[in-house]
This record gives C-alpha cells, sequence and structure tokens, in this order.
C-alpha cells in the first residue's frame, strides 16, 4: 500500500527548492488529457526540445506529444497500425511509438509515478536523498531524466554486464 504521510517540514523545503527552480508538476489528469496543460507550460514547450533537460519537460510525459522534436505540443496518441497484407492477421494490430517520450522510452511516465507521491508527500527530499532507479535499461533511463527535470540526483543500477552485452550485441 502507498504511505501518503506528510512530512511537512521536507514537503515545505521542497515547494521552495521547486519554485526557485521554475519546476511544476503535471497532475495524472493533465497527463491523461493534454488539453488540462496550463496554456503558460505550453508556451514554454513550445520553446524547448522534447528531449530538453527542462522542467516543462514533465509535462510531455504522455502517449500524447505533438510528433516534433522541437517545439511541439500535444496530439493524438503515437502509433502505427500494422496493415493486414503484412500481418495476415484480420484484426487491426498497433503498434505503440515511444519515440516522441522526452527520452524516447515509455517507463518515463512509470518513474513519474513511483517518485512524484515521495515528493508531494515530503518523503523524498531533492535536496539530500538520492533517486536509486534499479532495470534493465530503460526504466533506468525514464528515472535518471525524470530526476534531472525534477533537479535532484540519481543512481541507475544495471544488472552486472549489462552495458557490456549491448555494446557485443
Amino acid at each position: 500500500m502507498l504511505d501518503l504521510t506528510v512530512k511537512q517540514q521536507v514537503l515545505e523545503g521542497t515547494v521552495r527548492y521547486c519554485r526557485e527552480k521554475g519546476i511544476t508538476l503535471p497532475t495524472f489528469a493533465m497527463m491523461k488529457d493534454p488539453r488540462l496543460v496550463p496554456e503558460s507550460v505550453k508556451a514554454d514547450l513550445t520553446r524547448i526540445g522534447l528531449w530538453d533537460v527542462h522542467p516543462a519537460n514533465l509535462y510531455r510525459i504522455t502517449w500524447k506529444n505533438e510528433p516534433r522534436e522541437h517545439g511541439g505540443l500535444f496530439g493524438g496518441v503515437n502509433h502505427i497500425v500494422l496493415p493486414k497484407e503484412l500481418t495476415g492477421c484480420a484484426a487491426n494490430i498497433l503498434v505503440l511509438v515511444g519515440r516522441y517520450f522526452p527520452t524516447g522510452a515509455h517507463k518515463v511516465g512509470a518513474t513519474f509515478g513511483c517518485l512524484v507521491p515521495r515528493l508531494i508527500t515530503g518523503q523524498f527530499n531533492p535536496l539530500t536523498t538520492k533517486a536509486v532507479w534499479p532495470s534493465t535499461g530503460n526504466f533506468c533511463r525514464g528515472g535518471a531524466y525524470i530526476s534531472a527535470l525534477l533537479a535532484c540526483q540519481a543512481i541507475a543500477i544495471l544488472p552486472e554486464g549489462m552495458s557490456e552485452s549491448a555494446s557485443n550485441g
């Protein structure tokens, strides 16, 4: 069960820290429906790249990013419908495209969902605590990126030999 106990003193320091860094957080409702994103954030997004380390990119943690590398806002779900002639299957087969996530990988939202509840309850102090991301790849990448957007330190833990086998294959 998720512990939502608020540590008020840490939370107050985190709020000050985020204000100083210009960090605001999208709600899960905004991630589901980007039309709810404030106009001021949308204006920022038109000036920054999809992969830039900029806190406004927290609002791009969605399948609904406009397929543009710079200045894009939001659109439909990024996907490709594979033609029946290719698949040999009567059912529609859809492929979700992760390229237009801020890291190019879909695990960004999962890592946001892990860290932010701790951040907004004061259970995670971005000034003194390191975010640890164990994974075989995309989860670490997403966590490190979310940590960078939140201006906090991250540690990525990959299985032994992970990088070596990836470079040889």
